[in-house]
């Protein structure tokens, strides 16, 4: 007898209920005994020499602590980073700003007090002696001759480089027939998380142990940061974060206002709390994009790519994060994107610039390599008169070519395609949305025009994830995992695998993540690997606790395991019928005092599972129809495709979820966000009144055109959805906007700006 299982159903979420009756909580909702609460003083500067810090106003007036970069322990180390791979040339970050900051934003001194309003006010009588320097806000600008080195170490300003080749791309494009060259810019733009940063720290002085709750992605590596900087055993430090608010790549690393932040509540021997606000958070939170590409591409008579040559320049800002460079690194190793290229050479740099550092933000560095690409194949297309999507059809990975390495990669995995039909899936992309590359004009002058684009999605990278599942002795199954969540549903996916492997009702079974105490080792919720990783941890140790179960089953019936099954939590016969045995009176045999207990945990199974294949390749297809007004330059997207190879659903409601909220937040990324600066360097965009953020009158919903071919790296089957719908939008619209307005040579610049488009039709 086989059990449906819930896994591929419309499952409700788990979460909902909990989070829309506002019973969520998030770091704001902390409210312990005895708390302080923290403000970081930061630099009004773009780039100065510091003098004397000056905090005995603030002291004299009630601040409880004042900590600058003289007062930290810990000021010399450096962070723990157990993964992303990068040749970085020095210029990591401080805690704290000394004798130099770099961007405006930078943290200097953390004054603590006894709550939020007077720690602002006490902050503002810090007196820091500020000596401004020349500063340099644009990567051309950084890599000048003669410009200000904002680091030692950073040569010409530029703080890494890498190169991906294969063949002899200069060759090749000297024998090709044609040769398009291109250039594309994708603004600097910053993940806005509903949720900003905070952390609540405290220390048990009496135990010496440090409790950490936080707004995190990645809870297991901010406590080995704890526990090492601050000199601590891993087994000392519990890191929590409950609900998370959003995180998009911003939280996916230790900042170090929290190491700041537990050196303060070790110091006092009092919880301290901080949390940003708006201004903060768009000033100081990781920045992202900011990347610009110079290519050239070769192709023969009948429009087959021979060679490809680009450069990649990401402004990393005023200093390295593994996980910036680790965006430029990742966008260079996608500007093939899903093509046969047989010669190529792409060359990045990670350039510094006096702003705010650079880190990952939904898709890191993936949109940018689809913009370049694939509005490159446009541009082509136009120059050698074929359509668009056919020179597209021409060049695709073909199924017969699977496996297909890349000839690139990213921390050392070398990347391959290993399932799909992409031109099946472009095809049924133009098929089903309606995708034409004639341009209509309406009676009142707007132009519209479809635009296609493809995305590569590289998701379930870091190969290793926890799970443990347990069923207890009144038949109810728990799951400890070792991700955390900001709101994708791992609650109910992770409930829906363990309920499918264990034959119960997915209402018996609780989830619980986000916490390091559940389990000794894990990484957490980033570069889509939530179901991949995440899912298949727990589908593994669920698998183990099946089998385990019908072992102790059959001892129980005197039968043979083989010829036993779970459905409806019972334990029931292949053959038909009813044991009369239940998965609550299985686990109570195997707990103390029960007849089978063997001193073990009772009925549970944990693992470690390691993903064989380190990065999990999906692709998709995005069709976007706009509506341009060439005379106020406005752009409407009036309808939009997206095709998907999803590889399966665990739940198709949270698919489209996700596949529409990565669509719209793409779409926003084309056509509104933006971080400005000022040539000096300091930012213009501080309020939501100045970024312009994607809103759901403004964001149209996209139609989602499904395929599921299995992916053979990890045993679910599945790819990564979190981040894919958002990587194609701003190549498709610009592609689009282009066709609209007859560009054939145009730079492809994102944000797509209204100023950049009135007055220019043809």
């Amino acid at each position: 007898m086989t059990n449906a299982g819930p896994i591929g159903r419309p499952v409700p979420r788990k979460e909902d209920a909990r989070l829309l009756r506002g019973r969520a909580r998030f770091v704001d909702d902390v409210h312990l005994d005895r708390m302080l609460h923290g403000v970081f003083v930061r630099s009004p500067h773009p780039h100065a020499e510091i003098g004397a810090i000056d905090a005995s106003a603030a002291l004299a007036a009630g601040a409880r602590l004042v900590l600058a970069a003289d007062d930290l322990p810990f000021a010399g180390h450096s962070f723990v980073v157990r993964y992303w791979h990068a040749a970085i040339r020095g210029g990591t970050q401080p805690f704290l700003a000394r004798e130099r900051v770099r961007y405006v934003g930078e943290p200097v001194t953390l004054v603590v007090a006894d709550d939020a309003y007077r720690a602002e006010d006490l902050a503002s009588l810090v007196e820091v002696d500020y000596r401004p320097l020349e500063s340099v806000a644009r990567i051309e600008a950084a890599m000048a001759d003669g410009a200000r080195a904002l680091h030692d170490s950073w040569t010409g300003n530029v703080a890494a480089r890498f190169s991906y080749e294969r063949g002899d791309a200069g060759r090749a494009l000297q024998r090709a027939a044609r040769r398009v060259t291109h250039e594309t810019r994708f603004a600097r733009q910053i993940p806005l998380p509903l949720e900003t940063r905070g952390a609540v720290t405290d220390f048990d002085r009496s135990r010496g142990t440090l409790t950490v709750r936080l707004s995190t992605q990645a809870h297991y590596n901010v406590r080995e940061n704890l526990a090492s900087l601050l000199d601590l055993p891993e087994s000392a430090v519990r890191v929590v974060c409950e609900d998370v608010g959003g995180g998009f790549g911003a939280k996916s690393r230790c900042y170090g206002e929290e190491i700041v932040l537990a050196e303060a509540s070790r110091v006092l021997g009092r919880p301290v709390k901080w949390v940003e606000d708006r201004r903060e958070n768009m000033l100081a939170t990781t920045h992202s994009r900011g990347i610009d590409v110079t290519l050239e591409l070769g192709l023969s008579e009948d429009g087959r790519f021979e060679a490809l040559r680009a450069t990649v320049a990401l402004d990393t800002g005023a200093y390295v994060f593994t996980s910036g460079i680790a965006t430029g690194e990742l966008c260079g190793a996608l500007i093939p994107g899903a093509y046969r290229i047989p010669d190529f050479s792409v060359e990045v740099l990670a350039v510094g610039t006096n702003k705010t550092p650079a880190a990952t933000y939904r898709g890191a560095g993936q949109p940018e390599a689809a913009l370049a690409v694939e509005t490159l194949v446009d541009r082509a297309a136009r120059a050698v008169g074929i359509d668009a999507a056919e020179l597209r059809r021409r060049n695709l990975v073909r199924p017969r070519d699977l496996p297909y390495a890349t000839g690139t990669g990213f921390g050392g995995i070398g990347f391959e395609f290993l399932g799909g039909d992409f031109p099946a899936l472009l095809d049924r992309a133009i098929g089903e949305s309606g995708y034409g590359e004639t341009v209509e004009v309406r009676p009142d002058g707007a132009r519209i025009a479809w635009g296609l684009a493809g995305g590569v999605d590289v998701s379930g990278v870091v190969n290793f994830e926890s799970a443990r599942v347990r069923i207890d002795p009144s038949g109810d199954v728990s799951v400890h995992s070792g991700m955390s969540s900001q709101g994708q549903g791992q609650a109910t996916a992770f409930a829906q695998i363990a309920a499918e492997a264990l034959g119960t009702d997915i209402d018996r079974v609780s989830v619980a993540m986000g916490d390091t105490a559940l389990l000794s080792f894990g990484r957490g919720a980033f570069a889509s690997r939530g179901a991949i990783m995440g899912g298949s941890a727990v589908h593994e140790a669920a698998r183990a606790l099946r089998a385990r179960t019908l072992e102790i089953a059959a001892q129980l019936l005197q039968d043979e395991a083989g010829e036993l099954d779970i459905a409806g939590g019972r334990i029931v016969r292949r053959s038909g019928g009813d044991t009369g045995l239940t998965l609550d009176e299985v686990a109570r045999a195997v707990a103390p005092g029960g007849p089978l207990f063997d001193g073990g945990a009772g009925l549970e199974a944990e693992t470690v599972w390691r993903a064989d294949r380190p990065a999990t390749l999906a692709f998709s297809v995005h069709a976007a129809r706009v509506a341009v007004d060439p005379e106020t330059g406005s752009v409407e997207v009036v309808d939009y495709a997206v095709g998907h190879d999803i590889g399966g659903a665990l739940n198709p409601m949270i698919v489209d979820g996700q596949v529409a909220g990565g669509a719209a937040e793409g779409i926003a990324n084309a056509l509104f966000t933006e971080m400005v600066f000022a040539p000096d360097g300091q930012p213009l965009t501080l309020t939501l009144a100045d970024y312009l953020a994607g809103t759901a009158v403004a964001v149209r919903a996209p139609r989602l055109i499904e395929r599921d071919t299995p992916s053979p790296t990890n045993p679910l089957g599945i790819r990564g959805v979190g981040e894919s719908a958002a990587i194609a939008p701003p190549a498709a619209i610009w592609n689009a906007v282009s066709r609209a307005m007859g560009w054939d040579a145009a730079p492809a610049r994102i944000p797509i700006a209204p100023a950049a488009l009135a007055g220019r039709a043809p």
